[in-house]
């Protein structure tokens, strides 16, 4: 696996901090190339310290520009630094990218992803229409990890395309991994194929005035902030994809559009959670996926050092008996007189 290296990673930290306001900007500039590399999170709460989040846990930035466990003497991220950071973020058009904050997040040149908390604005459905009064300011950076998907290619598409499902608890690497699936898939190495990216939260290909700041290959096509349901549908209409790409499935119309673009001969590359084998069997969300016919494989990938970390490789025939028996198994139980939920 090719991983970025300490420099490249404080690279990144540099890129992503650059939004953020003056005097918050040159601590945490100036800090140590070892805490950058180390560092995933920056959080900017009003009246309350400046976080950094990283391999190292909670870290506090104290205003003489080093980090501490300790909140005392840290660095205080003031309304207006929050809000001027905000109004960075945003390029000081709050209705250009009035969607995304809605959805609470803003994608930045460089790939990397600011979380947004403030005051809901809702309309008389009780649907937010915007958010007021920004009170949080989470920049999370962007870490391509080149490389992180060569067991799973090499497996798995050694012999061409398949369906397949990704699976794995939070901070496994299920974005980070199709990132970089669908980046050999769309011309990282070896043969190409037209891969249609459903990009709904701007995770995967994490797109900046049309361009993608991260590399999804040159054979892909990015939906950038899609309904996935409706960008599946659009992608086998006007891009004859050979695989559409989609993080994190959830609804029942994303499923729907699935088996339109499996009658269309269409292969998926998707991404669910699941906290272990178990879970896995248990999720009625799962079982719909299978049930499509379409997926080949099953991969859990398991939280660690290394992202990517494969746990198990699951034949879609024998995880769809299993679910049966388990359900089988649960039911009996219940029928027997047995606790359902014990």
């Amino acid at each position: 696996m090719k991983k970025l290296d300490k420099l490249s990673y404080s690279k990144n930290f540099d890129s992503a901090v650059s939004i953020i306001s003056a005097e918050v900007k040159k601590l945490l500039l100036d800090l140590p190339q070892e805490v950058k590399s180390d560092t995933y999170e920056i959080r900017l709460r009003a009246a309350r310290p400046v976080c950094l989040m990283g391999k190292y846990g909670i870290k506090y930035l104290l205003s003489s520009g080093e980090i501490s466990d300790f909140a005392a003497d840290s660095m205080t991220a003031t309304t207006e630094i929050v809000t001027d950071t905000f109004n960075r973020l945003c390029c000081y058009s709050v209705h250009s990218h009035l969607a995304s904050i809605v959805n609470g997040y803003i994608t930045i040149q460089g790939g990397h992803r600011a979380g947004v908390v403030g005051t809901a604005v809702t309309n008389a459905n009780g649907e937010v229409t915007s958010v007021r009064d920004i009170s949080s300011v989470n920049i999370r950076i962007s870490r391509q990890v080149i490389g992180c998907a060569d067991e799973i290619v090499s497996s798995i598409f050694c012999d061409g395309i398949h369906s397949l499902i990704i699976a794995g608890p939070p901070a496994s690497g299920k974005t980070t991994v199709i990132r970089d699936i669908v980046r050999q898939l769309a011309g990282g190495g070896g043969r190409a194929y037209k891969v249609s990216v459903i990009d709904e939260r701007q995770e995967i290909a994490a797109v900046n005035g049309g361009i993608p700041q991260n590399d999804v290959g040159f054979c892909s096509d990015i939906f950038n902030c899609y309904p996935k349901g409706q960008a599946i549908m659009t992608a086998v209409k006007t891009m004859s994809p050979d695989i559409i790409a989609i993080d994190e499935l959830a609804e029942k119309n994303e499923i729907n559009a699935i088996r339109y673009g499996v009658n269309s001969g269409v292969k998926f590359i998707v991404t669910v959670h699941a906290g272990d084998y178990g879970e896995l069997l248990r999720r009625p969300q799962i079982e719909e996926l299978i049930n499509t016919y379409s997926f080949e494989k099953l991969i859990l990938l398991g939280t660690g050092k290394n992202i990517g970390r494969v746990t198990g490789i699951y034949d879609i025939g024998e995880l769809r008996d299993e679910i049966i028996r388990c359900r089988f198994s649960v039911d009996k139980s219940y029928s027997d007189g047995g606790e359902l939920f014990p």
